[in-house]
């Protein structure tokens, strides 16, 4: 399997472009967790309320141990210290769970939002460009060098030169044909086939027909 050309630009072109996309995705990737870190400290406010509520309900529950000893009214009083002091800190204790839980959410909703944001529509661009390039450098690899094992008859190179000269002429641009040949219809007509050929190469991104 091919990974990159074997075309000397191109290969040089994917290779950076490859590293780029590591740089760019891994640098927006620890924006984004940097961002998280910092937006999830808010949420200390909730985990703040909710020890602040815990804190008022042991605190009713040693008034009430404390007055529990008094007698004749000291059961009773000590289990309406602790009703008391319990009814205000649960609602701060499940307040403040929510709002931590809703501040941890938001932090890392904003955190995945700007990585997003600035991946996606690199890769948007980047990943097919480069699954294009390379299935039609492995799919080219497969079809010209390894012929001889998908057909009973051999293929020789001469011909498989014509094959491919014939698919550059009527497939690639007049600009692209240019490149290789100064008279593309004129190489055809006279036999010369290895100008169109390495045109064609060159679009999959082969050196040669035949492998290194």
């Amino acid at each position: 399997m091919y990974l990159w050309s074997e075309r000397p630009g191109a290969r040089i072109r994917q290779i950076v472009a490859d590293v780029a996309t590591l740089i760019w995705v891994a640098f927006w990737i620890s924006i984004g967790v940097s961002l998280y870190a910092f937006l999830a400290q808010l949420a200390g406010a909730g985990r703040f309320m909710s020890d602040s509520g815990a804190g008022l309900r042991g605190l009713g529950g040693r008034l009430g141990g404390a007055l529990q000893g008094i007698p004749l009214v000291g059961e009773g009083v000590a289990d309406g210290v602790r009703t008391g002091f319990s009814d205000v800190a649960s609602p701060m204790i499940r307040f403040g769970g929510d709002l931590e839980r809703l501040l941890v959410f938001v932090a890392a909703l904003l955190g995945l939002l700007l990585a997003a944001v600035a991946i996606v529509p690199w890769m948007n661009r980047y990943l097919p460009w480069r699954l294009a390039a390379w299935r039609r450098l492995n799919a080219g690899a497969r079809a010209i060098r390894r012929r001889r094992f998908a057909t009973s008859a051999a293929i020789g190179e001469a011909d498989l030169e014509r094959l491919l000269a014939s698919r550059a002429l009527h497939r690639l641009e007049y600009d692209e044909l240019l490149e290789f040949t100064p008279d593309p219809f004129g190489d055809w007509l006279a036999g010369r086939h290895e100008r169109l050929a390495r045109a064609e190469l060159d679009r999959v991104g082969l050196r040669a027909i035949a492998g290194r």
